[in-house]
C-alpha cells in the first residue's frame, strides 16, 4: 500500500474577518440579559425585619401620595417610592400609580401572601416648596436615615406652614393676568382691571372649593368674572365715554384665561404619556379638557347674556399685537415669577422661574424669526426651556417641574381662545366666519399641544441616560443590603453599573434637612 503524499507547505488559509468587526457582529446578535428593574420578578424574598418592612412601605406610600397630590408626575412618584423601599433593603416591591390612587406591594416569597397597601389621592394643590422638601427627605433616607427619624421629618414637612400667606398667592395669581396685559401692550386701565378681576377669580375659586363645588362649575363661574368686566368696558365705550375709547377689553379676558390655564397639569399629562403611564396621562388630559371647557362655557354664557340685555359684543379688527421687545421680555419674566409665587415656590425658585420664562419667550421669538408659525415656535420655546430647566433643577437643587411649567405660562394662548369665541359669537349666522372662529380655537389647541410636546421632549432628552422605570432599576446609592457587599467584588461592581445606568434627573437632589424653606 502506498502512503498518502502530503505537501511540504501548508494549504493557504482563508482570510479571517477583522477582530473588531467580528466582535461587533457577535454583540449585534447576542441575547441581552434583562435588567433587574421593576419589570423583572425577584424569585427570592428580601430578608428584612417584618416591622421594618411595614414601616418602610407605609413611609413610601405616604411620601408618594403627598408628591402626587402636589403635582409630581407618575414616573417621579414611582421612582421616589422605590428609592425609599430600596434604601431599607426591599427590592421585590411593585408600585402602581394612577391619577386617583397609589398601591405598593412587597413580594415576600411563594409561601407567603404579598404585603400590599393602597391609598386614595383626594386633595390636590400645587406646592413646589413642599415637593422640594419631600425630595430632600428621600435623599436623607438614602443616606442611612433611620425609619423612625424619617417619619418624624415627614410629619414636620406635613405640619410646616406654606412659605407665603394666602393673600400673597392671590397677589401672584392676579399678577399673572396683569403681566399678560403688559406682554400684549395693554393700557394702564386694562392692566389694573385685569389685576382686580383675576384677584376676584382667585377669591371666588377658594370660596367655591371650601363649599366643595365641582371643579367644572368653578371654572364656569370664574371665567364669567373677567368677561363681565370686559363687557362692562365695551358697554361704556358704546355709550360714548371718551376715556374708554381705543381700549381693548378682550385683553382682560385673555389675562384671566392664562391665569386659569396655568394651574392645569398640561406638562404632567404629556410627561406621563412619554414615560408610559397612559392611565394617569389619560386622566390628567381629560381633566385639562374638562376644565378648559368650563372656561369656554363660562365665557360663552356671559357673552350671550350680554347680547340679550343689549350690550354690544364688539370684535376688534385684528389680533392683539405684542408690545416692544422690552415689554415682551419684561412681561414674560413677570408672568413666570408671579406664577411661581402662586404655587408656593421658594425665593430662589421664583428667580429661576423668571429666567426660564424669558428663555422660553426668546425661543419662541427665535422660531418666529426663522419663519416658523405660532404652533412650531411655541414648541421650540417649550423645548429649549425644558432642556435648561432639567439641568438647572439637577444642579441647583430646585424642582425642575416648577421651572418648566413657569416657562410655559407666557406662551399659553389666552388671547387666541377668547378671540375664537368672539368670532363665533359675533358671526353666529355666517358659516364662513363661524369656520374662522373654529379655526382660531383649533389653532389655540394646537399651541397647547405643541407646548406639551416640546416640554416633554426637552425633559426626556435632558435626563441623564434618558432612562425610565420601564427599563431600569431605581436610582440611589443602593440599599443597606447592597452596601454590605464587599467592595470590588463582582456583585458590587454589577450593582454599581446597574445603579449608574438607572440614574435620572427628573427629581433633583435637594441638600439640607428637608424642612427649612429656601
Amino acid at each position: 500500500m502506498t502512503k498518502p503524499h502530503y505537501p511540504s507547505s501548508p494549504l493557504p488559509r482563508r482570510p479571517s474577518a477583522p477582530r473588531g468587526l467580528r466582535r461587533t457582529a457577535q454583540q449585534a446578535v447576542r441575547v441581552i440579559r434583562p435588567s433587574d428593574g421593576t419589570s423583572v420578578l425577584q424569585l427570592h424574598p428580601d430578608e428584612v425585619d417584618p416591622i421594618l418592612t411595614r414601616k418602610a412601605l407605609d413611609l413610601a406610600m405616604r411620601v408618594a401620595e403627598m408628591m402626587l397630590s402636589h403635582g409630581a408626575s407618575a414616573n417621579d412618584v414611582t421612582l421616589n417610592a422605590l428609592r425609599i423601599t430600596k434604601a431599607f433593603g426591599l427590592k421585590a416591591v411593585h408600585v402602581d400609580v394612577t391619577y386617583t390612587s397609589i398601591s405598593v406591594s412587597h413580594y415576600r416569597g411563594h409561601d407567603r401572601e404579598p404585603l400590599t397597601t393602597l391609598r386614595v389621592v383626594r386633595a390636590r394643590s400645587i406646592d413646589y416648596t413642599r415637593l422640594q422638601r419631600l425630595q430632600a427627605l428621600v435623599h436623607r433616607i438614602e443616606e442611612e436615615q433611620d425609619v423612625d427619624e424619617a417619619f418624624e421629618v415627614f410629619a414636620a414637612i406635613v405640619r410646616a406652614p406654606h412659605p407665603y400667606r394666602r393673600w400673597v398667592v392671590t397677589f401672584g395669581n392676579a399678577g399673572v393676568a396683569a403681566a399678560v396685559c403688559v406682554l400684549l401692550n395693554a393700557s394702564f386701565l386694562i392692566t389694573i382691571v385685569a389685576f382686580l378681576a383675576s384677584a376676584a377669580i382667585d377669591l371666588l375659586i377658594g370660596w367655591l372649593a371650601r363649599k366643595q363645588v365641582p371643579p367644572f362649575f368653578m371654572q364656569v363661574f370664574a371665567a364669567a368674572i373677567p368677561t363681565v368686566a370686559a363687557t362692562a368696558l365695551m358697554a361704556g365705550a358704546y355709550q360714548g365715554i371718551t376715556w374708554l375709547e381705543g381700549v381693548r377689553p378682550e385683553l382682560i379676558v385673555a389675562g384671566g384665561i392664562v391665569m386659569m390655564l396655568s394651574g392645569l397639569s398640561v406638562v404632567g399629562a404629556a410627561q406621563d404619556a412619554i414615560d408610559g403611564y397612559y392611565v394617569t396621562a389619560g386622566a390628567r388630559s381629560f381633566e385639562v379638557v374638562i376644565l378648559t371647557l368650563g372656561i369656554v362655557v363660562g365665557i360663552l354664557m356671559t357673552l350671550q347674556l350680554a347680547q340679550r340685555v343689549g350690550i354690544p359684543v364688539v370684535l376688534s379688527g385684528a389680533a392683539p399685537p405684542l408690545g416692544s421687545l422690552a415689554q415682551q421680555l419684561g412681561g414674560s419674566l413677570l408672568i413666570s415669577a408671579f406664577f411661581a409665587i402662586s404655587t408656593y415656590a421658594g425665593p430662589r425658585t421664583v428667580v429661576l422661574c423668571a429666567g426660564m420664562g424669558v428663555l422660553g419667550w426668546v425661543g419662541y421669538l427665535a422660531g418666529t424669526l426663522i419663519g416658523l408659525g405660532s404652533i412650531s415656535s411655541s414648541a421650540v420655546g417649550a423645548f429649549v426651556a425644558a432642556m435648561v430647566s432639567v439641568h438647572l433643577g439637577r444642579r441647583l437643587a430646585v424642582p425642575s417641574l416648577a421651572l418648566t411649567t413657569a416657562a410655559l405660562v407666557p406662551l399659553m394662548p389666552g388671547s387666541m381662545v377668547y378671540r375664537g369665541l368672539l368670532e363665533i359669537m359675533v358671526h353666529a349666522g355666517s358659516r364662513t366666519s363661524f369656520g374662522e372662529g373654529t379655526m382660531t380655537l383649533l389653532n389655540a389647541a394646537g399651541v397647547g399641544l405643541a407646548l406639551a410636546a416640546g416640554a416633554s421632549l426637552g425633559t426626556y432628552l435632558a435626563r441623564p441616560g434618558r432612562s425610565n422605570l420601564r427599563h431600569a432599576s431605581p436610582r440611589g446609592d443602593g440599599s443597606r443590603a447592597d452596601k454590605a457587599v464587599a467592595a470590588g467584588s463582582p456583585e458590587a461592581e454589577g450593582a454599581t453599573q446597574r445603579l449608574e445606568a438607572a440614574t435620572t434627573g427628573t427629581l433633583p437632589v435637594v441638600q439640607g434637612d428637608g424642612i427649612r424653606p429656601e
